[in-house]
């Protein structure tokens, strides 16, 4: 009895904290919904892993051929910009978050790898006379604009803040944002746009111009602009 007294005292006397061991164990990650649940091979996305213990700075791991480009991470929800090499392995495969604390959660078998269907080839730059495709009154009037001869490089874009996806990613991969620019590609670039210089400044400035009046719709306080100001 004297000699917890005597450490009791001590305790009070030199300001010591006993702390649980537990007080420093790694927070619990608990991953409950992946959306989508499927990734084709060359595909670019934007995934949503809905859970729990999720900490700023948390990797995410999708497994070989996967690249997470940009991760907007919550404690209940990451969005995350990803990629898919055309020769990622088929099938399923763990998701794996590890937070900066060492917490480790997965989901076992939560993606789905499928083939390729569409983009399956390494185009170079697009060759040809840029006009008619651009032209909504030609024959030769494509929609995909981010096909892989043309625009798909801007689905790759990353910002300088890894946590704050670009406008053209979210504009045409981010079903809640998008849906506000049109249903079809063509639709969302042509959304601000607005002009094809072609003919005059050639295809240099290709859907360049910009009517600055339409930057107002998401720079304005309770926009969607809330999006890029976090």
């Amino acid at each position: 009895m004297r000699k917890y007294l005597f450490f009791t005292v001590v305790c009070l006397v030199t300001g010591l904290v006993v702390i649980p061991f537990g007080a420093f164990a790694a927070a619990k990650i608990k991953l409950s919904q992946i959306t989508p649940k499927i990734v084709r091979q060359s595909d670019i996305k934007i995934i949503s892993i809905k859970g729990s213990g999720f900490q700023k700075g948390a990797g995410l791991d999708l497994g070989e051929g996967i690249t997470v480009l940009s991760a907007n991470i919550a404690d209940k929800k990451i969005k995350a910009q990803i990629t898919a090499d055309l020769d990622a392995p088929i099938g399923k495969r763990d998701v794996v978050i590890t937070n900066p604390d060492g917490g480790k959660g997965q989901k076992k078998r939560g993606l789905l790898v499928k083939k390729c269907t569409e983009n399956c080839e390494d185009f170079g730059p697009f060759e040809g006379n840029p006009i008619p495709i651009h032209d909504k009154n030609s024959s030769q009037y494509r929609t995909d604009c981010t096909n892989a001869a043309c625009h798909r490089n801007k689905l790759k874009e990353t910002s300088l803040d890894s946590s704050i996806m670009t406008f053209h990613v979210l504009k045409v991969l981010d079903p809640q944002f998008s849906r506000f620019f049109g249903k079809t590609n063509d639709k969302k670039c042509l959304y601000c746009h607005k002009n094809t210089d072609l003919l005059e400044y050639s295809a240099g400035s290709l859907r360049k111009n910009v009517d600055v009046s339409i930057c107002y719709n998401c720079h304005t306080k309770g926009s969607l602009g809330n999006e890029f100001y976090k």
